[in-house]
This record gives structure tokens, C-alpha cells and sequence, in this order.
């Protein structure tokens, strides 16, 4: 309940109380003109109660309310006081009748106080005392103590009273305060973590730029004599300056072959390395790409006809796109060259090329190993390799499909991948064709 309701029942109470007083008193005194009983008036609500009755009901719920509630008289004097006043203020109720109700405001308010009370005798209404303001309360000892208080004005013949219910809410304010410490120690403890983790971010990133520009470097520094080994190689394959026996070719293969893998790896990393650090660039022009997708076919077509992998593609003729030729280029051989390094023995891979809704769909269907499920949202991470190829080794640095999804993304595309254990693997790879015009069929009118 409220405390204007709590202060207007306590109000009608006090009414009542007084009329009970008046009539015990009335029938004491011997005055039988004024009437039987069955036509004295008394109040409505309270007609089957007798004064003496309705009287003690009252000081029992006076005594039992838990807030205090005093009365006071037009010269300011406490006129009435419950034992919840006595226990929130320590003083006894002797000490509080006819006492100015300025005994229980602390010293520094009683001037303004005084100011208020005569305000509210001008205007009695019944409302919250001082609404938006943090209130005092002085006990006998001194100390002040925050409370809420409630007025309700009471009139009588002689003129009028103030019932004030008062509640002390130290519990609540210290509460409150425990709260806000509380609230403060954890926004300064979650600002220094913030800070710390900024700093931890800042260390991370200028140790991945650190990284990027030293694998950047050492990639230059390891591709110039590397491309000299390949050289020489195939100088001396060309024989040249004399022939070589059997087993002096074989050896000279072996160098060619792992010197050019090598020089693969090391390209993979310089790319990597490049695209992490900001520094690769993307060079769009307009190019058909029926003719990228061969030239790429025809470099992966004799490791898959080693392998007897049957190698199909459909391509849309005229299919034109305005992208980093390349680069493309480079996702669509890393895509193949995995597709047939995880495909078994006389097994298929399938790519398929068309344009929709202003892009275009690349997808790369193979009959190989298959992936897990587990591991299929980390294959895409640098260094991550999902297991052995069909030859049973690792093979690689893991790098292919982390940089192919870079260079998707850089072009403003997508990839996915759709996989299962032994039903093998599809790559799909979206890029949008920009303003490139589709010569021959516009898929989009499909």
C-alpha cells in the first residue's frame, strides 16, 4: 500500500479515535439528553463497534504499524506519537508530547524547515514530503538519519492536524550504496580489462605485421636463389654443355621438380604473407572467363590423367567478369590441384561455371576423400591441412585454401564447401561480375 493510503485509513482512524474519545467522555459525565444509544449518531462504517472497542482497535494498529507516525498540532507540537517513533528516534513519548516536531530535524534544516511547515499549513494537501529531495531525521543521540515522509492534513472544530507517517530507509540507502560501490569496482575492474585487452591487440597485431613483413622478406630473400637452382637445372637438363648419364638426369629432375615445388610454397607464404599485412593489391580488368578456367585446366589436367581422374568442366561461352585475371586464376588452381590431390585413383571432378543474379558460380565437385564435419570450419585457416592425400603423406603447407578464401573476399566474394567422409568434397565460389556484360546468354534471364 502507498503511503497516501496508509495516511488517509490512519487519518480516518485518528478521526474516529477522537469521536470515541468524545462520546466515552460524553457518556461518562451522565449527559442522558443526548440521546439512546439506537439514536445517537456515531460513524457509518464503524456502527456495530462500540467507542471503547474501535479506540483500543486503533492504538493496537498504531502501535503495531513498522513506520513512525506522529501528529502534529498548528503551533508545530507533537500531539500524538507511535512506538515506532520511540524506536526510530530513542527518545520516550513523554519526551515527544508537546514537544516541537523541530526536535526531530537536524540542526542545519530547522530554519528551512520551519519555512516549509508554514508553507504547507497555507496549502494542506496530502502528499510525500520534500518529493525529489534526500531527507533528515535527527534521533535524541545526534545522528541523522535518511527518511521518507508522508502528510496528510486532519481537521477538527478547533481547527486542523498533521498525521506524518515516517520510514527510515538507512537500510535502503546503504543498500543502495553497496550497490553502487559494487557497480563501480566492476566498471573499473571491466575498464581495466578493456584496457589490457587493447594492449594485448595492439601486441598481437604488430606481431602478425611483424610476422607478415619477415615471411615477406625472408619469401624475396629465398626466391632469388631458388630461382637460380631452377635455372641451372634446366640448363643442365638441356644438356647443352655435354651429355648426362641416366642416373646424373634423374638427379637433375628431382632438383627441377623439388626446386619448383618449393618456389610454390614459398609464392603461397609471399601471398599469404601479403594479404595479411594490406599489401596485396587487386588489378581488375574484364576477361572471359571460359578462357582463364582453360588455361588453368590444362596445367592440372596431367597430374589428374596420372592419377587416370577424369577431368570435366561446362562453362557458359562469353562469360565475361571484371576481376584480378591472375588471382582467379590462382583460386581456381588451388581448388583443382586439391580437388585432385585428395581424389582417389580413377575418380571424377566436375567444374561447373554459370552467372546469376550479377554473379557468378564457380563450383568444384570431386569423388574424393571427403572431409569431417568437425573439421570443415577450419579448413579455410592458415597451416590447417585435414589429413593425408590419397598418397598417404601431407603434402603442402596447409596455405591453398586460406589464401583462395582471402582472394575471394578481397574480390568481394564468397566460398563454401559441402562435404562428407569418403563421398567426397564441393568447393563453391561466388564473385560478382561487377559491370562485365555476358555476351552470349545472360543467366540472369533464366
Amino acid at each position: 500500500m502507498t503511503y497516501r493510503g496508509v495516511s488517509q485509513k490512519l487519518t480516518t482512524l485518528v478521526d474516529y479515535a477522537h469521536m470515541a474519545s468524545a462520546e466515552k467522555g460524553a457518556a461518562s459525565s451522565g449527559t442522558d439528553n443526548l440521546g439512546s444509544e439506537e439514536t445517537r449518531p456515531r460513524p457509518a462504517t464503524t456502527s456495530a463497534i462500540s467507542p471503547s472497542l474501535s479506540e483500543q482497535r486503533f492504538e493496537d494498529l498504531l502501535e503495531a504499524a513498522p513506520d513512525g507516525i506522529i501528529e502534529v498540532d498548528q503551533d508545530g507540537n507533537i500531539q500524538l506519537a507511535n512506538a515506532a517513533v520511540e524506536r526510530m528516534f530513542g527518545y520516550t513519548r513523554a519526551e515527544l508530547l508537546n514537544r516541537p516536531v523541530d526536535l526531530l530535524v537536524p540542526q542545519a534544516s530547522r530554519g528551512m524547515h520551519h519555512t516549509h511547515r508554514a508553507a504547507y499549513w497555507s496549502h494542506p494537501v496530502t502528499r510525500p514530503m520534500g518529493s525529489g529531495l534526500e531527507l533528515l531525521a535527527e534521533r535524541k543521540d545526534g545522528k541523522s538519519i535518511p527518511v521518507e515522509i508522508s502528510l496528510s492534513p486532519t481537521h477538527y472544530k478547533d481547527g486542523f492536524r498533521v498525521t506524518a507517517i515516517i520510514r527510515d530507509i538507512s537500510a535502503r540507502r546503504a543498500a543502495d550504496q553497496k550497490l553502487r560501490e559494487i557497480q563501480e569496482l566492476h566498471t573499473r575492474q571491466l575498464a581495466t580489462a578493456n584496457e589490457q585487452l587493447e594492449a594485448r591487440n595492439r601486441e598481437v597485431e604488430r606481431a602478425n605485421r611483424l610476422k607478415s613483413e619477415f615471411l615477406a622478406s625472408m619469401s624475396h630473400e629465398l626466391r632469388t636463389p631458388l630461382h637460380t637452382i631452377i635455372g641451372f637445372a634446366e640448363l643442365l637438363g638441356e644438356q647443352l654443355e655435354g651429355p648426362l648419364n641416366s642416373k646424373q638426369q634423374r638427379f637433375v629432375e628431382h632438383i627441377h621438380r623439388d626446386s619448383l615445388h618449393l618456389l610454390e610454397l614459398i609464392n603461397d607464404i609471399l601471398d599469404l604473407s601479403k594479404i595479411e599485412a594490406g599489401h596485396l593489391e587487386i588489378h581488375p580488368t574484364a576477361f572471359e572467363f571460359s578462357m582463364a578456367l582453360g588455361e588453368v585446366l590444362a596445367t592440372v589436367r596431367h597430374p589428374a590423367l596420372a592419377k587416370s581422374i577424369s577431368l570435366e568442366s561446362v562453362c557458359e561461352n562469353g562469360l565475361n567478369i571484371e576481376a584480378d585475371r591472375v588471382r582467379i586464376k590462382e583460386v581456381l588452381y588451388n581448388l583443382l590441384s586439391n580437388a585432385v590431390k585428395f581424389t582417389p585413383e580413377h575418380g571424377a571432378i566436375r567444374v561447373k561455371v554459370g552467372a546469376a543474379a550479377g554473379h557468378v558460380e564457380i563450383s568444384v565437385d570431386d569423388s574424393g576423400i571427403g572431409i569431417p564435419a568437425e573439421e570443415q570450419a577450419s579448413i579455410f585457416d592458415a597451416f590447417h591441412q585435414v589429413g593425408a592425400t590419397t598418397r598417404g603423406v601431407r603434402e603442402g603447407t596447409g596455405l591453398g585454401l586460406a589464401i583462395t578464401k582471402r582472394l575471394v573476399e578481397q574480390h568481394g566474394g564468397k566460398i563454401s564447401v559441402e562435404s562428407a567422409p569418403g563421398r567426397g568434397s564441393k568447393f563453391t565460389v561466388t564473385l560478382p561480375l561487377r559491370n562485365a556484360a555476358v555476351k552470349v546468354k545472360d543467366f540472369e534471364e533464366r
